[in-house]
């Protein structure tokens, strides 16, 4: 669930291991639970409680905020740990001796803090109800207990839809012979990750460069000699940062703090004579790496310590990002091998992800290529300016790569020279849909700007779904647009039948009456394109 999209600093979430929830209107503090794998292989997963309220936090429930624990700058260890419990529970279940995980369980009972509405058919409307409550729960983008992290969550982007939630989805709001699945928001590449976890073939497109940068790391399907040279570069580089952290520790890098040149230096150093597949996967790493120490640092900067503070650091700082990237890498593998071993599963494997890095507007998919299914959560009316929290994370990461020599979905992001001034590439400042900053330019045209556009790009969808076909769309209102009557009216316009759907609000509320955490109602609707 997108929360607070008017605030786009998702970033300053507070992201502890402690989860807060509401309980009598007061806040209690539980920690997150365990979950144990009994000797007669009975599973038992266990929910986490939702997360406090926190300032820019979106998808969430009763107070679950975006971030996910992979991306708190926390240590680490506990994410190894539910990684691993992940594996325990799919493999019991797989092997028929565990229990439904019970964020599958919970899906089918409506919960006492939100309020529920459907229509269309019944068996359809109770998948979204499920779909939504799994969101509404457990928030974006870490996974639930007994749900298969792989990728999912690594890296940081701006909103997205609950991984469980989308494969609930793909599992139940589809007809049973669906096998593709186009995402044209895909963002992170939630649906990109789940649909292969199927076997799907996927299709993804976002005109945000930073989206297909995260989206196609989370998405690389990297054999096990792609893997261990990621993992061996990586410890070269630290070596490397080690023997020069003396001599440049003090030396400052295009806005990246100064106690992180030595190992991004090395990084480029053992990187630009390689394979380019393994320097962006490093320089991913890297990003993910810098994002967390910053908002670990942040959290722990004394008050009154002012920005000009920020950033300075000595040879202790250096070792430490050295080995805050190592961590970071050797996690992503485990994310990867695990991403892989899910994928294998199926007989065949899903196609590799198709990812562009277009406006929808603009995009086609060929006659022979269209999709059975389309899930998406677009942008919610005037709520996040997503290019430009894309920008200021380029320019926060420095120089990535010292030449330009990567193609493809990524070379938007990766190639681009962050400039001096105000002045970005092109690519990187048109094509956003429903922007907070159209409404600001002009608040009386606003709402048939925002009509215009769900008409383009529902066209597309239109196009792109096989007769027959369906479109899952997951979005909130905002902006003073109730997006489900305009999504409605936009789809007839192509003969899109809106079949079945369901609203969620949040029952909650503050003492002073307020909702809580600022919750926005929200829809998932399924839309049918009539067999020819």
């Amino acid at each position: 669930m997108k929360w607070m999209k008017n605030q786009p600093r998702a970033s300053e979430c507070d992201a502890s291991r402690r989860r807060a929830y509401r309980v009598d209107g007061r806040m209690r503090v539980a920690t997150r639970a365990t979950m144990t794998l009994a000797t007669s292989a009975r599973v038992v997963a266990r929910a986490r409680p939702p997360r406090s309220p926190a300032r820019g936090g979106t998808r969430t429930a009763a107070g679950v905020p975006d971030a996910s624990a992979d991306d708190d700058g926390d240590d680490g260890d506990g994410d190894d740990g539910r990684r691993e419990g992940a594996r325990d529970v799919e493999r019991a279940i797989r092997d028929g001796g565990g229990t439904t995980p019970e964020y599958l369980a919970r899906a089918s009972t409506p919960s006492e803090r939100f309020q529920e509405s459907s229509w269309g058919d019944a068996a359809l409307a109770e998948s979204c109800l499920r779909a939504m409550r799994v969101q509404w729960t457990h928030g974006f983008s870490s996974t639930p207990a007994g749900f298969p992290t792989c990728t999912h969550g690594f890296g940081e982007i701006l909103a997205g839809m609950q991984p469980a939630a989308a494969d609930v989805a793909l599992g139940e709001c589809f007809d049973a012979s669906s096998a593709s699945v186009l995402d044209p928001f895909m963002g992170g590449g939630t649906t990109l990750v789940a649909g292969q976890c199927r076997g799907w073939r996927t299709v993804g497109v976002d005109v945000s460069p930073l989206a297909c940068f995260v989206s196609a790391n989370r998405n690389w399907r990297a054999d096990e000699e792609s893997v261990r040279a990621m993992v061996e570069t990586a410890a070269r580089a630290v070596a490397r940062a080690g023997e020069r952290a003396e001599e440049e520790a003090g030396e400052g890098d295009a806005g990246v703090p100064r106690s992180w040149l030595p190992i991004r230096r090395a990084v480029r150093e053992v990187t630009v004579d390689g394979p380019p597949r393994i320097a962006e996967a490093l320089w991913f790493c890297m990003s993910v790496a810098l994002q967390r120490t910053q908002k670990s640092q942040n959290k722990r900067r004394p008050k009154g310590r002012g920005k000009k503070n920020r950033g300075v650091g000595g040879l202790d700082a250096a070792s430490a990002n050295a080995e805050a990237f190592s961590k970071v890498v050797d996690e992503y593998a485990t994310c990867l091998r695990q991403f892989k071993e899910v994928c294998n599963r199926n007989d065949p494997p899903a196609p590799l992800a198709t990812i562009h890095n277009v406006d929808i507007r603009k995009f086609a998919l060929a006659e022979d290529e269209r999709v059975d299914c389309v899930l998406t959560s677009p942008p919610y009316p005037a709520v996040y300016d997503y290019l430009s929290f894309a920008r200021k994370v380029r320019a926060g990461s420095g120089a990535v790569v010292s030449s330009s020599n990567v193609d493809g979905p990524t070379s938007s992001y990766v190639n681009t020279v962050v400039p001096g001034d105000r002045n970005w590439p092109k690519e990187w400042l048109e094509g956003e849909i429903g922007s907070r900053r159209a409404l600001r330019s002009d608040p009386h045209a606003f709402k048939n700007i925002w009509q215009r556009e769900q008409n383009d790009w529902l066209r597309v969808v239109a196009d792109s779904l096989v007769p027959g076909g369906r479109a899952a769309v997951m979005v909130g209102d905002g902006a003073n647009i109730n997006t489900r009557t305009s999504l409605a009216a936009a789809a007839r316009l192509f003969n899109l039948r809106d079949i079945a759907g369901c609203t969620m609000k949040l029952t909650a509320t503050m003492s002073d009456g307020a909702l809580y955490n600022q919750a926005r109602t929200e829809h998932l609707i399924i839309f049918e394109k009539p067999r020819e």
